[in-house]
């Protein structure tokens, strides 16, 4: 009975591994195959290169259209990463100190700009920015990136604010400190890896945009994804491979050191 019970045990657990690993094959393989086809100096698609070398990337750092496409993108996930962070973190402040049952308002409002259709904020955005003079210009991006990335923030920041010790605040100051100071000092040291990781958050939901961006960026400042978009559309060049595995290595360079800290702490 022991061994037929144990075999049961093992043929479960080998089935759930492999529904698992094929779900996880299924999500990874095709963002994976990009990373060998970019090493290709040929001018077509191959998922393993007859004449490897670094040709792609060359031509990708070479362009000055891809290069000013990466240099906006840049620009304006940066621009996005201060703004949503830094407002997010506000917002997520002052709903943790808001007892009444208008706290769930405040927050699925604050919360409802990632649950509206992103075709629907686009258009409604450019109505807005066109009437204001800011389609095609950065600041038009910053400020449209920042209004999908500020909900990542204020959940993330909020998720951390309510393991927070209040105490600790009120000691501080009672002890003389003002506002700015117990922030500083106290609150934002216990809740700083989620305002990092919000960050870095609202760094890749500016730079993967590609919808919103479409309406906002006009013909002039195109950012790298919607750059990568047209050449999909109009010009499939093997180009793009390199451009996705740049993307890729950033980001996993980014996103490393915060969960090696994490996993530290």
């Amino acid at each position: 009975m022991r061994a037929s019970r144990r075999l049961k045990r093992f043929l479960a657990r080998a089935m759930l591994a492999g529904l698992g690993g094929s779900v996880l094959a299924f999500l990874v393989v095709p963002v994976v195959s990009v990373i060998p086809m970019s090493f290709s100096s040929s001018m077509v698609f191959e998922l393993i290169p007859t004449t490897p070398g670094l040709g792609q990337y060359r031509r990708f750092f070479t362009s000055s259209e891809w290069m000013l496409a990466l240099l906006i993108s840049v620009q304006a996930a940066l621009g996005t990463t201060l703004v949503a962070t830094t407002l997010g973190t506000l917002a997520a402040l002052g709903l943790a100190r808001i007892r009444s049952r208008w706290r769930r308002v405040f927050e699925a409002a604050l919360i409802s700009p990632r649950i509206v259709p992103s075709i629907v904020f686009a258009v409604a955005a450019y109505y807005v920015f066109s009437q204001l003079g800011l389609v095609g210009t950065l600041a038009g991006l910053v400020l449209a990136h920042s209004v999908l990335a500020f909900p990542f923030v204020v959940v993330l920041v909020s998720s951390a604010l309510y393991s927070f010790d209040r105490s600790l605040e009120e000691a501080s100051k009672s002890l003389g400190a003002g506002p700015i100071k117990t922030f500083l000092r106290v609150t934002f040291p216990q809740i700083r890896l989620a305002v990092f990781g919000s960050a870095l958050f609202s760094f890749n939901v500016s730079f993967d945009e590609v919808v919103v961006t479409l309406f906002i960026s006009g013909v002039r400042s195109k950012t790298l994804p919607v750059k990568v978009w047209d050449a999909i559309l109009y010009e499939i060049t093997p180009i793009l491979p390199a451009i996705s595995t740049l993307i890729i290595v950033t980001s996993v360079l980014m996103v490393t050191p915060l969960l090696l800290y994490r996993r530290r702490s």
